[in-house]
């Protein structure tokens, strides 16, 4: 068998396996495979064949490190939906208390000492499994 054939039968091999993961990183590897596969029918030597292939694995991977970094994070947007919305008092006292928000009670501070507890409190922010209220 030709060494192009096995090429392109590994990259098919995980572009395939990347379909089911959803990560990017094999399609990288898939298509650095396949340019090798290309590389070999030009009629490259299986150094310059590896030596490609490595390569574009190496920029594709640093090159999917950065934008992931760079993307937003899903988590953070989440949060964000919550902010606004308004919670009821269950217990509270000093600044400090609990609130029931979508259905289940949630530790709450105030965000500052001017926050009024008498008035209907709002969440300004959520701190792990803390949410931060004001007015």
């Amino acid at each position: 068998m030709q060494a192009y054939v096995v090429w392109w039968i590994l990259a098919a091999v995980l572009v395939g396996v990347e379909l089911t993961s959803g990560t990017f990183y094999l399609l990288v590897y898939g298509l650095a495979a396949a340019v090798a596969g290309v590389a070999a029918w030009l009629g490259a030597g299986f150094f310059l064949q590896l030596l490609t292939a490595g390569g574009i694995a190496a920029l594709g991977t640093l090159a999917l490190r950065h934008w992931k970094r760079s993307t937003g994070h899903p988590e953070s947007t989440v949060q964000d939906m919550d902010i606004g919305q308004t919670v009821q008092i269950e217990s509270w006292q000093d600044g400090r208390g609990q609130v029931k928000y979508r259905g289940a009670l949630w530790d709450a501070e105030a965000e500052s000492g001017s926050v009024d507890s008498t008035r209907p409190l709002v969440i300004r922010a959520v701190r792990g499994n803390m949410l931060v209220l004001g007015n």
